[in-house]
């Protein structure tokens, strides 16, 4: 299921796949509308009012007009996306410019109107006096370019809303809910511990034959491949890591040397590219929305609303997260064996990637740093007591960031926020002179 996810994630970030799937379609009912006879071309228009009753001259010049228009829209249209996508890439940042190639609406608008002017230039061309006229075919031209007319509005609407930031931080944020939402609940380390595996003594070292960003690792083949072989597969690498060419990624433990074949079979399961993709990487869409939020708080910008909506869904997301692993690390065959051994993304690098950079870019930024202490606190009471580790962490270098702040009364503000929840975990006392407050500070 990973790999069919991943390959429809390839095919969604190809702006072309849907113009030319819609061009097609076009060409195709130009031949039915034209060629096929179903729909006879020289009948009489006016027993209808809405169909096209003019002679073969008017109906190039009204084809004619009708091409010159759609071209120029779809330039217009062209230019327009252009300008949109350079300005996201300036406030957004760059790599959320495949957030715009991937959306279906985006790409339908513009195959809509190259499949207009494909259809239109076949209907223009196959008008001769012995053809007659092709009455329907200009009245579904015509209907088409009336079609793209309200696609252009929509257009503009579309692109007008998605370059608002929290449009762009909601779409991301959204694309993470759903990835979370297909993770495994955390299961038991103890009972993890105690599956039944292969004992094998022979290591075959599996290693990389090229470098890239680990995009997809097909875990349901590598799992089947080792119960066919009766073997044990160790892998060191994750989703969203980059690998070097010639590096172990993992290890094959058997009872007998292995073959070649069933080495190259388990390096395929390995799916590397030149960047990462969502598909089993949580960290991609977490970074996505980090780095919306930190070009938010550069001195170019300086768009604090944005950092803070982007801290409450980094915050909804790392909640979603807490009784969820991102990859089951002992996967097993269906006789209960373990078969492969993965690791998992830590809870503590998945906090680290959501809240360092923006608090080290929000260090004189009041309102952001409020933002973020209340919902490290809340988060301190959502989570499991193991992974309320990295939370009070965050919580401890955030209290001693106050202390760099020069008013007074924002750095009451801030330790009003922190204090209770480390004092809780702590088990220390709430008071000023309290050593706990000493010891956090740094003094």
């Amino acid at each position: 299921m990973d790999r069919i996810r991943h390959v429809l994630h390839w095919l969604r970030g190809r702006l072309w796949i849907i113009p030319a799937v819609m061009s097609a379609l076009a060409l195709a009912l130009a031949y039915l509308l034209l060629f096929s006879g179903i729909v006879p071309t020289g009948q009489d228009g006016a027993q209808f009012w809405w169909l096209f009753s003019g002679d073969p001259g008017t109906a190039r010049d009204l084809l004619s007009t009708l091409l010159a228009g759609m071209i120029t829209m779809t330039s217009l249209v062209v230019s327009i996306t252009i300008v949109v996508l350079s300005l996201a890439a300036a406030q957004l940042g760059p790599r959320l410019i495949w957030n715009f190639v991937r959306d279906r609406q985006i790409q339908c608008v513009i195959g809509l109107f190259i499949a207009t002017i494909l259809y239109i230039l076949v209907v223009l061309r196959s008008i001769t006096g012995d053809l007659g006229t092709p009455h329907v075919a200009i009245t579904v031209a015509s209907a088409l370019a009336i079609g793209c007319l309200f696609a252009l509005l929509f257009h503009v609407n579309k692109l007008a809303r998605s370059i608002i930031s929290d449009t762009m931080v909601n779409d991301v944020a959204e694309s993470l809910d759903q990835a979370i939402t297909r993770l495994p609940m955390e299961s038991n380390s103890q009972e993890r511990e105690r599956l039944p595996r292969p004992d094998h003594r022979l290591r075959r070292a599996l290693e990389l034959t090229r470098s890239g960003y680990v995009q997809l690792v097909d875990y349901s083949s590598l799992c089947a491949l080792a119960s066919r072989h009766d073997l044990l597969i160790t892998l060191n690498i994750r989703p969203g890591q980059f690998a070097l060419r010639g590096s172990e990624y993992g290890a094959l433990h058997a009872s007998a040397p292995v073959e070649d074949d069933v080495i190259y079979r388990a390096g395929q399961a390995i799916v590397l590219g030149l960047e990462r993709t969502p598909t089993q990487d949580i960290e991609y869409s977490i970074r996505q929305l980090v780095e919306v939020s930190v070009r938010a708080l550069s001195p170019g910008i300086n768009d604090p609303f944005t950092a803070v909506a982007v801290i409450n869904r980094l915050a909804a997301a790392l909640a979603s997260l807490a009784n969820r692993c991102v990859r089951e690390t002992h996967l097993r065959d269906n006789a209960g064996v373990v078969r492969v051994v993965a690791p998992a993304v830590d809870y503590s690098g998945l906090v680290d990637a959501a809240f360092h950079q923006i608090r080290q870019s929000a260090h004189s930024q009041v309102r952001v740093l409020i933002e973020l202490a209340r919902r490290l606190t809340e988060l301190s009471f959502l989570v499991n007591t193991d992974r309320a580790a990295p939370i009070f962490r965050h919580l401890q270098i955030l209290f001693r960031v106050t202390s760099t702040l020069p008013e007074v009364e924002d750095r009451r503000a801030l330790e009003r926020i922190i204090v209770p929840t480390l004092a809780r975990a702590s088990g220390g006392e709430i008071r000023a002179d309290s050593p706990i407050l000493a010891h956090f500070r740094g003094d």
